[in-house]
C-alpha cells in the first residue's frame, strides 16, 4: 500500500506544470495563469497595508500626544520639570514609549507576513528568465512586423513603411522610461546593439519628457551611459575578415578557371561558391531526379519519419544515373579538398520544396548515438555542400539561427560548411533552417561527406613501418602509383630517411587538396634521378 502511494506521488510530481526553468514566457496559458498569481499577491498586500494603516494610525496619536505638551506645559514660563509627574511622564516616554516607536515589532511581524505570503507563491511567479523572453518577445514583434519602437512603446502597431496603424491595442497600456531601459539593457546585455540603441533611445526620450518616479529604476544617466556605449560597440558594421576571391584550393584544375568563393561567416566556417553549375547541368540535374521524388523525411530516434516542419521532397541520385552527377562530385573534391564518393559521402540528394515550403531549424549531422546515421554506419555528416538548382523570387533563404545571419537563394550558387568541428565533435552554430519559399519554386542539392572513426591500429596496405596509409584512399589513381613506387624503392633497398619526406607531401596533396599531378611527377623525377643518375628518367618510369 505504502509503495504504491510513492508512485501516486511520484506520477503526480512528474505531471506537474514545471516554471521553475523559466519558461513561462513560451506559452500565453502560463502567461494568463501568473494574473491571478499577481490577484491573490494584492489581497496579500491588502491585508499589510490595513496593518500597517493600523501601525501608523498609533504612531500618528503618539505625535499628537506629544507634540500637544510641548505646545502646552513645556511652553509654561515656569519650570515644566518642577512638575514631578510630568517629570516621571517624560522620562518614561524616552526610556519606553519612543523605544517602541523606533523598534517597533509589528511593523517587522506585518512585513515577515507579507514575505512568507510571497515566498508559498514564488514557484508559480515569472523567473529572471521570463522577464528576458518576455523583453525578446518585444523585440521580435519589432522586426517580424518592423515596428516603430516609439509607436510600439505607445501600444501602437505601425510599421515603418506605413504612418497608419494596422493594429491599435483596445486597452491603453503604455510603456514607461524604465521599461525601454529594461528591454534595451536585455538586448545590451547579449551585445545585441542594434535593438539596444533603438530601446535606449527611446528610454531616454521619455525620461526627459517625464518627471521622475520613484517607479524608475533606472536613470536618464544610466541610459545615456548605455547609449554611449551601444554605439561605441557596434556590430552591424562590415566585418573586414570576409571577403572574396578567385578560388584554386591549390589544384591545377583550377588554375585556368578558378571558381569565385564569398566568404560568408568564419563561425561557424560558411562559404558560398558563386557560379558553381551550370544552366544546362541545373536543368539536367532537375530532369533526372523528378521521377524519384518522395515526401522528405527526418530522424526520428532509431527511424526516419515524415514531418510537418519540413516541407518537401527528395530523391537521391547515384553517379550512374548521369554523367553530370560524377562531375559534380570531382568538382566538389576540387574546391573542398574532401573525398566525396560513396561510402565516403551519401549520395547527391537533390529537393524540391512545396507551398510554403521550408525546413525548420535542425543540425545535418547526428547528436545522439541512437541517430540512424550510426545505426546505417555511414559515419557522421562531418560538412554539407548545398547547390542552389533554381532561382527563388522571395523567401527561401538559409539561416542559420545561434549565427544570426541568413543566406539568400543564388542560382547555380554552392553554399558549403563544416558541421563537426576538428575533434569530430558538432558545431551548434550550424543550426539552420530553411526559410519558408513565398514566391518560386525552390529547387536545391545536397551533398553530405561522412566521417568515419578509425582507430590507430586499424589501418592497411602497409608497405613500410614509416608509411601508413588508412583504406579510405586506396581509391586514387595517384595513391596506387605510390604504392608501386613504395614496392620498387624497397626492392632497391636504397633508401633513407629523405625519401619519405616528398612522398607523405606527395599523399598529403593527395588526401586535402586533390590530385596534384603536376607536383607528384616534378617530385618522382628527381627522386628517381638520384635513384639512377646514369639513367634516362622516361625509362624508370616505364616501371608504373
Amino acid at each position: 500500500m505504502c509503495s504504491c502511494f510513492t508512485l501516486f506521488i511520484v506520477l503526480y510530481l512528474l505531471n506537474m506544470p514545471d516554471e521553475s526553468f523559466g519558461e513561462m514566457f513560451t506559452s500565453m496559458l502560463s502567461v494568463n495563469q501568473a494574473v491571478s498569481a499577481e490577484r491573490k499577491l494584492i489581497d496579500h498586500l491588502i491585508i499589510y497595508i490595513e496593518h500597517e494603516a493600523q501601525r501608523l494610525e498609533d504612531i500618528k496619536r503618539f505625535f499628537s500626544r506629544v507634540t500637544s505638551l510641548h505646545d502646552g506645559i513645556y511652553n509654561e514660563p515656569s519650570d515644566p520639570i518642577a512638575n514631578p509627574i510630568a517629570a516621571f511622564k517624560l522620562v518614561k516616554r524616552l526610556k519606553s514609549e519612543w523605544l517602541n516607536v523606533v523598534h517597533s515589532t509589528e511593523a517587522e511581524e506585518n512585513i515577515k507576513v507579507l514575505r512568507e505570503d510571497y515566498r508559498r507563491m514564488e514557484s508559480s511567479l515569472p523567473k529572471l528568465e521570463d522577464l528576458r523572453g518576455a523583453a525578446h518577445g518585444l523585440m521580435r514583434l519589432q522586426d517580424v512586423y518592423n515596428l516603430h519602437v516609439e509607436s510600439l512603446v505607445r501600444g501602437h502597431f505601425q510599421q515603418i513603411s506605413d504612418p497608419v496603424d494596422f493594429y491599435k491595442l483596445s486597452v491603453s497600456d503604455m510603456l514607461s522610461g524604465d521599461d525601454c531601459f529594461l528591454v534595451g539593457k536585455v538586448a545590451y546585455d547579449l551585445e545585441d546593439y542594434y535593438h539596444s540603441v533603438l530601446w535606449f533611445e527611446e528610454a531616454v526620450r521619455l525620461f526627459r519628457g517625464t518627471e521622475w518616479s520613484p517607479e524608475n529604476e533606472g536613470t536618464l544617466e544610466d541610459a545615456l551611459d548605455h547609449l554611449a556605449f551601444s554605439h561605441f560597440k557596434p556590430k552591424h558594421f562590415e566585418n573586414p575578415s570576409l571577403f572574396c576571391d578567385y578560388f584554386t584550393n591549390g589544384s591545377p584544375a583550377l588554375f585556368l578557371q578558378p571558381i569565385r568563393r564569398e566568404i560568408i561567416s568564419l563561425q561557424p566556417y560558411v562559404v558560398l561558391f558563386h557560379g558553381f553549375v551550370t544552366q544546362a547541368e541545373a536543368k539536367n540535374i532537375r530532369k533526372y531526379a523528378m521521377p524519384g521524388l518522395r515526401r522528405s523525411v527526418v530522424a526520428s530516434g532509431m527511424n526516419q519519419a515524415t514531418a510537418e516542419y519540413r516541407i518537401s521532397k527528395s530523391a537521391w541520385l547515384k553517379e550512374s544515373a548521369h554523367e553530370v552527377v560524377g562531375k559534380l562530385d570531382q568538382r566538389i573534391t576540387l574546391v573542398t579538398g574532401l573525398n566525396v564518393q560513396p561510402p565516403y559521402a551519401e549520395y547527391l540528394q537533390v529537393v524540391n520544396y512545396g507551398i510554403g515550403g521550408h525546413y525548420e531549424p535542425h543540425f545535418d549531422h547526428a547528436t545522439s548515438d541512437s541517430s540512424p546515421l550510426y545505426r546505417l554506419k555511414t559515419g557522421n555528416r562531418v560538412a554539407t555542400i548545398m547547390i542552389y538548382l533554381s532561382p527563388v523570387q522571395a523567401g527561401g533563404s538559409t539561416a542559420f539561427i545561434y549565427a544570426n545571419f541568413s543566406v539568400p537563394v543564388v542560382q547555380n550558387a554552392a553554399l558549403f560548411w563544416w558541421n563537426l568541428h576538428k575533434n569530430g565533435q558538432g558545431n551548434v552554430d550550424t543550426l539552420h533552417a530553411g526559410c519558408p519559399v513565398i514566391v518560386g519554386n525552390k529547387w536545391g542539392m545536397f551533398k553530405n561527406k561522412n566521417f568515419h572513426k578509425v582507430t590507430c591500429t586499424a589501418v592497411t596496405n602497409i608497405v613500410h613501418p614509416k608509411i601508413i596509409i588508412l583504406s579510405s584512399s586506396t581509391h586514387s589513381p595517384l595513391v596506387q602509383i605510390l604504392f608501386k613506387f613504395f614496392s620498387y624503392v624497397q626492392h632497391n633497398r636504397t633508401y633513407t630517411e629523405e625519401w619519405w619526406k616528398p612522398l607523405l607531401y606527395i599523399l598529403y596533396f593527395d588526401l586535402y587538396n586533390g590530385c596534384q599531378w603536376l607536383l607528384f611527377f616534378n617530385i618522382l623525377q628527381k627522386i628517381l634521378f638520384c635513384l639512377h643518375p646514369k639513367k634516362e628518367t622516361h625509362k624508370s618510369l616505364e616501371l608504373f
